[in-house]
């Protein structure tokens, strides 16, 4: 893992410094990436999830995932397993998404 840590809007891998515009409200941690949780405002409500490798690369983000569907904010997020995460947007959408390739493996309304 080279993860070397996180401040505020800011996340250091090991060569790589990454700014978000938003601060950052939680990551989860897996054995060949992290998923970064944003915070969300009002300019910018959508789009406060991705994926990075540990070299500090984009595998994908959430508007990547999701597109076909009206802006989803993301409001939680959880580890499913070594390889899944369960995320759950502001309209009660939960989805099950591989986190190396971004692939929803399964999908359900909690609302």
């Amino acid at each position: 893992m080279c993860l070397k840590g996180m401040k505020g809007n800011t996340i250091w891998f090991a060569e790589k410094q990454i700014i978000f515009n938003e601060k950052i409200a939680e990551i989860v941690e897996f054995e060949k990436c992290v998923v970064i949780r944003n915070k969300y405002s009002n300019e910018n409500p959508t789009n406060n999830l991705v994926a990075f490798d540990f070299d500090g690369n984009k595998l994908w983000e959430i508007d990547d995932i999701i597109k076909p569907l009206a802006p989803q904010t993301i409001v939680s997020i959880g580890k499913k397993d070594c390889k899944c995460i369960s995320i759950i947007t502001f309209t009660g959408l939960n989805l099950f998404i591989e986190v190396e390739t971004g692939k929803i493996m399964d999908k359900k309304i909690t609302k």
